[in-house]
C-alpha cells in the first residue's frame, strides 16, 4: 500500500510541471543521442534514476521512444534496454 505522505508527495510532483518539464528533456535527449540508456540518461541530466525511469515509462506508454534493443551498458556493464526516438 502507498502511503499517504508519498501520494501527496506525487500529486505535488505532478502539479508543479516538473514531471511534463523532465519528460521533455528527457525526450530531447534521447532524440539528440539517439539510442541512450538509462543510466546515460541520469548522467546526462543530472536527474535521478528514479525520475528517469517514472518519466521513461510514461514515454513509452505514449509510444513517443521505444526500446531500440538490448546489450551490456557501457557504465555498468549491465544488460539493459537502449532506448531510441520512435520513427
Amino acid at each position: 500500500m502507498v502511503k499517504e505522505t508519498s501520494l501527496m508527495a506525487y500529486q505535488e510532483h505532478k502539479a508543479s510541471g516538473k514531471a511534463l518539464s523532465q519528460r521533455l528533456q528527457i525526450f530531447e535527449f534521447i532524440k539528440a543521442n539517439q539510442s541512450v540508456t538509462r543510466k546515460q540518461i541520469e548522467l546526462g541530466l543530472g536527474i535521478g534514476i528514479n525520475a528517469v525511469c517514472g518519466r521513461v515509462n510514461k514515454l513509452l506508454e505514449t509510444g513517443m521512444i521505444e526500446i531500440g534493443f538490448k546489450d551490456y551498458c557501457p557504465i555498468t556493464g549491465k544488460y539493459v534496454e537502449f532506448l531510441r526516438v520512435r520513427d
